[in-house]
């Protein structure tokens, strides 16, 4: 009972900060042998997925294969079903597989947190958003196709899927949250799609690169930073449990706060003399790495 009174606590806290308001289902309908909650958006014309109670007494309902309809009927009148809400998957560790249908353009706030036992999910091309920490703690996933229609990934969107090897960023993709691939130890290859505009992953480097500033973003335990890259952004290899070495070309003048922060498993560091800042707690917890050669242009 006391955790589930912290989990309402905590999850009532993060989506008052997210600016999200917390309501039951308005209706409920079968498909394909799993009853499905949804609320009414639109101003009744268009439905949202959502989850099953109020007050999160019992949000964790969903189990086994979940198909969404594109649409549904009820009462006699047919409804389109365009989004997910925030959280209504939440912790549903049941949950094994989920097909999204092509009429769903936006994904919510945590809408699939903490589905453990979630091992497919089908995007489709219909999607133009995933909310922060939409896959969040989705350890069993171990590939995800972003479709290219998808322009903004949240923050802590793909947080501690552990079991994720690979991620591709579409070239429709314009904006990427700070944390969306922390906790990703098994990523081995990360890759832009050739024509995104904002970001790339030159050199087959395996990481994120926001191109207009050369800074990366977003790396993994492969990943090998490009003479190009001229930072290295905040929490970029945080959590990173897998990297266990790094080399940071001439070409870095700065190192961002927690860039490598809970890299347990990093043994070595070289900072090149082009470096003259380093972030707060940017090799905090790298219990694994035993000296640090700190550079003169470090000011």
């Amino acid at each position: 009972m006391k955790h589930l009174k912290f989990n309402t606590f905590l999850l009532t806290l993060l989506l008052s900060m997210a600016g999200i308001t917390a309501a039951a289902h308005d209706i409920e309908v079968e498909n394909e042998g799993k009853t499905i909650y949804y609320v009414w958006t639109n101003d009744k014309t268009e439905l949202a997925v959502s989850y099953r109670g109020s007050y999160y007494s019992d949000y964790n309902e969903y189990s086994g294969n979940v198909v969404i309809p594109e649409s549904v009927t009820y009462n006699g009148a047919t409804y389109p079903v365009t989004s997910i809400e925030s959280v209504a998957f939440y912790e549903c560790s049941g949950l094994t597989s989920v097909t999204i249908p092509n009429s769903v353009t936006s994904i919510g706030y945590q809408t699939f947190y903490g589905c453990s036992g979630l091992t497919s999910v089908t995007i489709p091309n219909s999607v133009t958003s995933i909310g922060g920490g939409a896959f969040s703690g989705c350890s069993g996933l171990t590939s995800v196709t972003i479709p290219n229609s998808v322009t903004s990934i949240g923050g802590w969107s793909f947080q501690n899927c552990s079991g994720l090897t690979s991620v591709t960023i579409p070239n429709s993709v314009t904006s990427i949250g700070i944390y969306a691939f922390t906790g990703c130890s098994g990523l081995e290859s990360m890759t832009v799609a050739s024509g995104n505009s904002t970001y790339d992953s030159r050199a087959n480097c395996n990481a994120i690169i926001e191109t207009a500033s050369n800074t990366l973003i977003a790396g993994c335990k492969n990943t090998i930073i490009p003479n190009s890259v001229t930072s290295i952004g905040n929490s970029a290899f945080y959590n990173c449990s897998g990297l266990t070495s790094v080399t940071i070309p001439n070409s870095v003048t700065s190192i961002g706060g927690s860039a490598f922060s809970n890299c347990s498993g990093l043994e070595s560091m070289t900072i090149p003399n082009s470096v003259t800042s380093i972030g707060d707690y940017a090799f905090y917890n790298c219990s694994g790495l035993t000296s640090v050669t700190i550079p003169n242009s470090v000011t």
